[in-house]
């Protein structure tokens, strides 16, 4: 390794996508054993500046250079044999096979005896020797499903900064990694911030987070993307938080993030949503609340909670063993997400690629999936094509998304612009009533804003809201009333108001604190004052 000059250097990198220009002139230096940061808004490059160092699509123009010398792969496969692995925005395990066949997926053949016979074994003890330095508490012969979404990620993790050394030999890979932390609980998070402490002596990491405090944490150099272009290189010593935000959305941060001046804080007695003792065996038991209009509900807990699965049953998704859910001035009834649906009820689920939207097919037809078949289709039956276009037209504009127009391919787009795709497709319907999943999960601080003033603004409308969200200052910003769940029933209601906002400390206490289930009736109006 040739210690005088940058072990990666990419110079003038360009890309465009059917005539949009994605990456303009980028160039970057990574040093042996450093940490570098990349941030940016949604739509700014990161993602397209990965796949071209790790030769998912080529450059336009640009060069690349690697331990001094050129570097140009033709494929993924081929930079992965040069020592480039990678951790993607979303997960890229299969869920159904056992961990050990994921950790080693196409590295197959190099664990057959004669050519053809598959040494289990082998693979194994290999599969244990990624697992056990990053401290995973898990048994690689189980199926990956078996584990949580943040044990799953750790996999991931494990997989793109361990495998290059144990089982290929490189001496000093080149980690890339697009939003590792994203998914991870705080346990999973302080196991992550020691593999890259542990992975830095013999590697050169690169590490795109919309988690600000956790870039200036653990890198040393920060690069800033915004609209395709490199706007600024500082050391992560010489940064701060504001610093970051105001050079990638081109303003200042917001002091009012969570637009708490518009929170409603006195509502009628009228209710868009009841949930009566629903139940489901193992998940949650007996929880029962209400929603007001304009309200937004926050609903928070650790990751064994039952929140998100409480989510889906209230949406009926994932129906309830029992209860009963009212939807506005409906009767009682069990949850059936295609009753609720046509009464004014949305679902955004945490998981926009897998459960959210199909990426394949274009941004029009992803938003017209859930509208009303009479807004798409007219009196003879027919497809109304070009309102589809012209209701996608509409809402690219209001939110503000990112893409070429209405016929953009989903799998193209930024993750945050995917997520105002999936937000389109529920508005379109002018819902009551909204249970958002982890909306900002993977979003930029600038789409993060955009978000929550939608949000203010249903809130207007009279839209009621349910906010699962692990994001703790994000629960207590947004909520008018925060729910916190134990093991799947309600542990506390917390007040709060705009002018006397609970503290991230009494939510944690909540949370951890053990407590028998509390009075139904305070899982209505009645709650704990954050004060």
């Amino acid at each position: 390794m040739n210690a005088e000059a940058a072990f990666f250097k990419a110079t003038g990198l360009s890309k465009s996508f059917g005539g949009a220009q994605v990456v303009t002139d980028v160039s970057l230096d990574i040093g042996a054993n450093q940490v570098i940061g990349i941030v940016g808004e949604n739509g700014a490059g990161k993602t397209t500046l990965f796949n071209m160092i790790s030769g998912i699509v080529r450059p336009d123009a640009g060069n690349m250079m690697l331990d001094g010398r050129p570097f140009s792969p033709k494929n993924y496969l081929g930079a992965k044999a040069s020592g480039i692995s990678r951790v993607f925005q979303e997960q890229a395990l299969i869920p159904n096979i056992l961990v050990y066949e994921n950790l080693l997926l196409s590295y197959e053949s190099m664990f057959t005896r004669l050519g053809q016979i598959l040494d289990k074994k082998k693979m194994i003890e290999m599969a244990k020797r990624i697992v056990e330095p990053v401290g995973l508490d898990i048994d690689v012969r189980r199926p990956t499903s078996d584990y949580s979404f943040s044990k799953r990620q750790l996999i991931e993790i494990a997989r793109a900064c361990l495998v290059p050394t144990e089982l290929l030999g490189i001496d000093h890979p080149l980690v890339l990694l697009d939003e590792p932390t994203s998914a991870l609980e705080k346990d999973d998070e302080e196991t992550f911030r020691k593999l890259i402490s542990r992975l830095r002596k013999r590697s050169s990491i690169v590490f795109v987070s919309h988690r600000l405090t956790e870039v200036l944490e653990l890198t040393d150099i920060i690069y800033v993307l915004k609209d395709g272009h490199l706007v600024e290189r500082l050391k992560s010593s010489d940064a701060d938080e504001r610093t970051l935000h105001g050079l990638m959305v081109g303003r200042d941060r917001e002091s009012d993030y969570y637009l708490e001046a518009r929170q409603i804080d006195e509502f009628s007695e009228s209710n868009v949503f009841s949930a009566r003792g629903l139940s489901r065996a193992d998940e949650y038991a007996d929880v029962s609340f209400d929603v007001r209009q304009g309200e937004v509900v926050g609903l928070g807990g650790l990751m064994n909670s039952g929140k998100s699965e409480f989510g889906k049953g209230a949406a009926g998704i994932v129906p309830p063993d029992k209860g009963e859910v009212v939807l506005c001035d409906g009767p009682p009834e069990a949850p059936s997400i295609h009753k609720l649906v046509g009464k004014g009820l949305a679902y955004i689920p945490a998981e926009r690629l897998t459960e959210g939207m199909i990426s394949a097919f274009t941004a029009s037809w992803n938003l017209s999936l859930a509208g009303r078949m009479e807004n798409f289709v007219n009196r003879f039956g027919l497809w109304r094509h070009r309102h589809e276009q012209k209701v996608t037209e509409k809402y690219i504009s209001d939110l503000s998304i990112k893409a070429p127009g209405p016929s953009a391919i989903c799998a193209t787009l930024s993750g945050g612009n995917q997520q105002k795709i999936v937000l389109s497709r529920w508005l379109c319907r002018n819902p009551t009533f909204m249970i958002l999943d982890n909306p900002t999960r993977g979003v930029d601080a600038g789409a993060k804003e955009e978000i929550y003033k939608l949000i203010r603004d249903l809130c207007a409308r009279n839209v009621g809201i349910l906010l699962i969200t692990d994001d703790l200052l994000e629960l207590i910003g947004l909520s008018s009333r925060v729910i916190i769940m134990q093991h799947g029933r309600i542990a506390k209601v917390i007040n709060a108001p705009a002018r006397s906002k609970p503290t991230e400390r009494q939510l944690i206490e909540a949370m951890l604190t053990e407590v028998t289930p509390p009075d139904p009736d305070l899982s209505h109006h009645g709650s704990e004052s954050a004060s």
